[in-house]
């Protein structure tokens, strides 16, 4: 295990690992047919769909003493017994010690995502006249939200069922969670929500479909998620961003902090460890 240095990096690391292991916990909770567990200090997801998606079917230490061996075992064992691929994550600042047993025993390194923190609101964004920026507070509201990751999916390739995880009625009007939409012309064109975990906020599935890009909304809602997570308490809030996403965190004042490994833990037999050179 390893640790950032300085006190407040600790301190940071620690409320952003906690605010994506409650963010697993909630996705779990709400996606339709989702399973969730701990074993041995391990959180476990397995989602309705066989998406590998990082919170889909997914595990995080969440006891730093677990051995990593361990936390690999638990991992493969629940994805067998759900048929399913999980996606690890590793925190740069903590789990060393897994990164090393996860690329020793020859699991692919799926995605980076660097851990980025805003501790102050951010300026109120401008909103254009043919935007419409709403807060979720009905379904028909988070059908549009949905709606918007869907068109993404699709895009990518991706089963579009999958959005069902994270974009249910039930996960985006829960109590903790603050979401937001912008319409362009009526149209749900972005979005992006927050899960509130103590003082700590946590902004995830910023989206922009593919026709409404290149115009500033995923900053627009990205800004207003921010100011209402500060509005609903928050002292801090943190993301993961993609590297499409980074621009658009640096332009709001993230800055990075750590970063998150996520590796892909296939189903069935562990492919062979890779030989090393003298």
């Amino acid at each position: 295990m390893r640790t950032a240095g300085s006190g407040d990096d600790i301190d940071l690391c620690a409320a952003a690992d906690r605010n994506v292991e409650a963010a697993l916990e909630h996705f779990g909770r709400y996606g339709d047919g989702a399973v969730t567990t701990r074993r041995a200090g391990t959180l476990l997801v397995a989602s309705r769909t066989d998406f590998a998606g990082a919170f889909h079917n997914t595990a995080m230490r969440v006891n730093p003493d677990t051995a990593p061996g361990r936390v690999l075992d638990e991992a493969r064992a629940f994805g067998a017994a759900h048929d399913r691929a999980m996606v690890l994550w590793v925190a740069t600042h903590r789990d060393q010690d897994l990164a090393e047993e996860t690329r020793a025993r020859g699991f692919e390194l799926r995605s980076t995502a660097p851990g980025m923190a805003l501790r102050t609101p951010p300026p109120e964004p401008a909103v254009s006249a043919d935007v419409e920026l709403v807060r979720v507070t009905d379904r028909a509201d988070s059908e549009d939200f949905a709606a918007v990751h869907r068109d993404v999916f699709v895009d990518g390739g991706r089963a579009a069922e999958a959005v069902d995880q994270f974009a249910s009625p039930d996960a985006l009007l829960a109590r903790n969670v603050t979401a937001v939409v912008a319409r362009v012309n009526g149209t749900p064109a972005s979005c992006a929500m927050v899960i509130h975990n103590g003082s700590t906020a946590g902004i995830y599935w910023v989206a922009t479909t593919p026709t409404a890009r290149n115009r500033g909304l995923g900053t627009l809602v990205t800004a207003t998620a921010a100011r209402l997570a500060f509005d609903h308490g928050a002292n801090t809030v943190v993301l993961q961003a993609t590297e499409s996403g980074t621009p658009v965190y640096h332009r709001t004042g993230f800055t990075p902090f750590t970063t998150y490994q996520r590796f892909l833990l296939p189903g069935g037999r562990e492919p062979r460890k890779q030989a090393t050179k003298e």
